[in-house]
């Protein structure tokens, strides 16, 4: 992403949902499905862990932070809720169900904040601190192998400077 793309998403996410929903494609790389399946179960703030996807992973102080935001507006808004989703709105507090799609694309999509985007970065960012390990990627991810592969050699490419020429599928 470019600065000014960080920089829009920065000032877009004002709200607690937002900046949770921010957090967790930046941090977590996590899917807006994933999102809208979390659990509060999901959540483990002794053990410092989220899972998501099924996949539980280490809730660094920024993801803590805006999910324990989101958590107490999510209170002071629907104190009698009984839907366990963390992510609940106006139409879901009084069902079982997530909250829709439009949900997360009213938060921050419509003004030209692209989660996917966001979370592309992340993976892209990881492949390039880890020395572009498709299973890596795979595994802390959950990327299925043709994907991985294609985020690894993007970052191979980036790495040794060769993003200009086409990739040797042979390699």
């Amino acid at each position: 992403m470019t600065d000014e793309e960080i920089a829009h998403a920065e000032q877009t996410a004002t709200t607690p949902v937002a900046r949770l929903a921010v957090v967790l494609a930046a941090a977590h790389a996590a899917r807006e499905e994933a999102m809208r399946g979390l659990l509060l179960e999901h959540l483990d703030f002794a053990a410092g862990t989220v899972t998501l996807d099924g996949h539980p992973q280490r809730m660094g102080t920024l993801t803590r932070t805006a999910m324990r935001a989101w958590l107490a507006e999510r209170k002071a808004r629907r104190p009698h809720t009984l839907n366990r989703h963390v992510l609940v709105s106006q139409q879901t507090a009084g069902t079982t169900r997530p909250v829709s799609n439009y949900f997360l694309k009213r938060q921050l999509t419509l003004h030209g904040v692209s989660l996917a985007r966001i979370r592309a970065d992340r993976v892209l960012g990881e492949a390039l601190a880890t020395g572009a390990d498709p299973l890596h990627l795979t595994v802390l991810f959950d990327l299925s192998p043709a994907t991985a592969v294609k985020y690894a050699e993007l970052a191979r490419r980036l790495l040794h400077g060769s993003f200009d020429q086409q990739p040797n599928p042979g390699h």
